[in-house]
């Protein structure tokens, strides 16, 4: 039964979630349109590699922002992406812990917070209610 049929109000956690989700979505692409603008730059990569890159970080910008929507309206399928892109963040933000520049010790550290953070409420009693794991008491 989904949280359409049930007409449950929408609980905080579920903002919440969806909010950090979209702006996890926004940071990526801003690193997308970065890494367009730095494109014409010398590096180890052709130009079909770089884009590939800027197709592949606009594609998943695009699919985690439909992602926060799909979740914000209540659908509950959309927990596992939701899931699967905080342990990659989790992954990357633990291997930039030993970086010498602090700016990126710093966003690393965020980064893990802020996956903590969806994850907890992610599988909150009211979230997974609102989703329609759980029946209505």
């Amino acid at each position: 039964m989904s949280n359409q049929d049930m007409k449950i109000s929408r609980p905080s956690s579920v903002v919440v979630v969806a909010g950090l989700v979209l702006l996890e979505a926004l940071a990526v692409l801003a690193y997308t349109v970065n890494y367009a603008i730095n494109i014409p730059n010398e590096g180890s990569l052709n130009l079909g590699a770089h884009l590939f890159m800027l197709a592949l970080c606009l594609f998943l910008a695009v699919w985690q922002g439909t992602v926060a929507f799909s979740f914000y309206k209540g659908k509950a399928f959309t927990r596992a992406p939701i899931i699967v892109w905080q342990l990659f963040q989790l992954i990357l933000s633990v291997s930039f812990l030993k970086s010498d520049i602090a700016m990126v010790i710093v966003s690393a550290i965020i980064s893990i917070i802020v996956a903590g953070a969806i994850v907890v409420f992610l599988f909150a009693p009211k979230t997974t209610q609102f989703l329609g794991d759980r029946p209505q008491r």
